[in-house]
């Protein structure tokens, strides 16, 4: 009785190591990083991506010298204590704020920044004009990225946060093997008139942002995969078409007549629904 059990546990360890070498040899699953949904921005450190973009523009800049007193009217039209408003609302560690004149006159206005942290966003920026009373609001932008020269006083303004998730995970992005496609996605602002206004591109960036539009319809239909994702080539089209509107004009129309002439794919219905509801959503939070 002892050599049969013997036996049977010599064959059931026998078995195990074959089962052993066999998943040994088995070939790892290949990950499809177009549609992995994993930011790779999430694993940075606690600090900006573009510091520079803000510590240059405030570096230097007057402060006000009474702070705990000076009243701001906000868009709301309610009226706050600055320093109860920087507390608050600007209350992040990487708030900054100054008195500069943007538009080149003698009356300075009021611009704060905050960090709000987080994986890749965002970037606040508010703009206060001076009143006999204080500051009263004038613009405000809310997003990832937003850069201010501190020579021009232009404001840069990424859509990368607009449209990050545009059908797509934040990290995929669309690639092309030729040398006709370049990236575009930020518009710039200035401040003019009591308002940020565009400053429009030029000929050379919507050359190129047609050659863009040429290359993604050429490429052909991008089927969607998991949780309704493609590689980045609609966030691309999304990017290149947002780009246009802002650089002319902001006409629904025309912008629609663009997007019809090159997304002529059989989804076009739902992707101009939520290209045109991801804008509307966007100019809700900044002076676009």
């Amino acid at each position: 009785m002892m050599v049969i059990r013997s036996y049977i546990l010599y064959f059931l360890i026998l078995l195990s190591v074959v089962a052993c070498n066999d998943n040994g040899k088995q070939q790892v699953p290949v990950i499809d990083s177009t549609t992995l949904q994993m930011d790779s921005i999430a694993k940075a450190p606690d600090s900006l991506v573009y510091a520079d973009c803000y510590e240059k523009f405030f570096q230097g800049l007057q402060t006000l010298n009474d702070s705990a007193h000076v009243v701001l009217t906000l868009r709301n039209g309610k009226k706050v204590k600055f320093a109860h408003f920087a507390a608050n609302d600007m209350g992040g560690k990487y708030a900054r704020y100054g008195i500069k004149s943007l538009d080149g006159d003698t009356i300075p206005e009021l611009i704060m920044y905050n960090y709000t942290g987080g994986a890749h966003c965002c970037d606040e920026l508010y703009i206060f004009g001076r009143e006999k009373e204080g500051y009263v609001y004038k613009s405000r932008l809310f997003g990832g990225f937003v850069c201010i020269d501190p020579a021009t006083n232009v404001f840069t303004f990424s859509l990368n946060e607009t449209l990050g998730y545009f059908f797509s995970c934040y990290a995929c992005g669309f690639s092309d093997s030729t040398t006709d496609f370049k990236t575009i996605r930020e518009i710039e602002l200035q401040y003019a008139g009591g308002r940020l206004q565009l400053k429009r591109y030029d000929s050379a960036t919507e050359k190129q942002l047609f050659r863009n539009l040429e290359v993604l319809k050429k490429h052909g239909y991008q089927e969607i995969e998991g949780e309704l994702m493609d590689n980045g080539w609609r966030k691309e089209f999304a990017m290149n078409f947002a780009v246009w509107h802002y650089n002319n004009g902001k006409n629904w129309n025309s912008t629609k007549t663009i997007f019809d002439k090159y997304y002529s794919f059989p989804d076009s219905v739902s992707v101009w629904k939520e290209f045109y509801t991801s804008l509307r959503d966007t100019e809700k939070e900044s002076s676009l």
